[in-house]
């Protein structure tokens, strides 16, 4: 797999061999530790849409609601929201199609293995993870969607895109959506015809309910489908 950039990492603190603390920045910010893992709100005031503390608030609230058995994040980044839920001894997958971000994340979990025992993590793109037999109770697709529509793979074709998400989910599938009149959604997608409507199209013809959720930017709602 070709990556396109290098992994959206600021800083990756272990603090020394007696530090029990774990301090990441970046894309995400979080301090994990051998007992507990926190949210930090973005340190600048870039990536508005992707404040950490805010959006583990709100990841809480549906794990609360939903209580999934399983449950796997595609694009996981720095991985907080996978180990986040496997802290609830949740079975918890991180997928990544960046190595970089998994090297990181498997390094975390060696840190803490205590803690992060139900965290696991593979590098894949969607097309090679389709092909794996795993399904899980929730997925999430936090503002990945349009990266993979003709970016870092070329779907163009979203009734395939969305069908290969819910074909790896039991129940229950989060998007966070990038609108076409998002600056990045419209950026890497100008050229085709992505839009939130052909999505909700392709959401309704998969999933017995779709719901709509206000994100942390208008133009990035979050949908919960539901089979």
């Amino acid at each position: 797999m070709q990556t396109l950039e290098r992994a959206d990492i600021e800083s990756i603190d272990y603090g020394g061999h007696e530090s029990d603390a774990t301090i990441v920045r970046g894309y995400q910010n979080y301090t994990v530790s051998d007992h507990a893992i926190s949210a930090s709100s973005n340190p600048t005031k870039s990536r508005p849409w992707t404040d950490t503390k805010v959006k583990s608030e709100f990841f809480k609230e549906i794990i609360n609601d939903i209580r999934p058995r399983t449950y796997a994040d595609f694009g996981c980044n720095l991985g907080f929201y996978v180990f986040l839920s496997s802290i609830a001894r949740i079975p918890s997958m991180g997928v990544d199609y960046n190595m970089e971000y998994i090297g990181v994340c498997q390094s975390i979990k060696a840190r803490h293995q205590d803690l992060l025992r139900d965290s696991s993590f593979t590098h894949s793109n969607l097309e090679g993870w389709v092909t794996c037999s795993d399904t899980y109770d929730l997925l999430t697709v936090f503002n990945v969607i349009h990266h993979l529509y003709d970016r870092t793979e070329q779907y163009r074709d979203m009734d395939k895109l969305v069908g290969d998400f819910a074909s790896k989910s039991n129940k229950h599938v989060l998007f966070e959506f990038p609108t076409e009149r998002d600056k990045k959604g419209h950026k890497w997608t100008q050229d085709t015809n992505y839009t939130e409507e052909v999505f909700l199209e392709t959401a309704n013809k998969l999933f017995t309910e779709v719901k709509h959720i206000p994100g942390q930017t208008l133009e990035r709602p979050y949908y919960l489908c539901t089979k």
